[in-house]
């Protein structure tokens, strides 16, 4: 039997070169994997045809039960989309990615769940 890792087994989030070593090492302490377990479930069950950054940074709360900033909901969503479980919602395939009005004259893209994020999803 091998050891395979899973979603919930990542920690973490997203550290460029150029950020200090403090950073690099908070990266390593602090866990990700619970922020993304709340997008996959209100991506699932509050609203299934997709919702942006903006609108899933009120639904997702941090360790301090405080909902995050529009800018960590994007980064889950981009860690999602990386592992496959998260995609853009367009209206057919190949077409344009549906966007959404987040503040006013702004908008914001569209995050649906692939089949694999179902899969996923509904384990949790």
């Amino acid at each position: 039997m091998t050891d395979q890792r899973s979603l919930w087994d990542q920690t973490g989030g997203k550290v460029g070169d150029d950020h200090p070593l403090t950073s690099h090492v908070a990266a390593t302490r602090v866990k990700s994997g619970s922020q993304k377990a709340q997008i996959l479930l209100a991506l699932r069950t509050v609203y299934p045809g997709g919702m942006t950054g903006y609108a899933l940074s009120d639904l997702v709360l941090n360790s301090a039960s405080r909902a995050i900033s529009p800018n960590q909901a994007c980064t889950r969503l981009l860690e999602l989309r990386e592992t496959g479980l998260v995609q853009y919602a367009r209206p057919f395939t190949g077409g344009p990615i549906l966007e959404e009005e987040t503040t006013p004259g702004n908008t914001g893209q569209v995050h649906c769940l692939t089949e694999r994020g179902y899969r996923t999803a509904a384990a949790l």
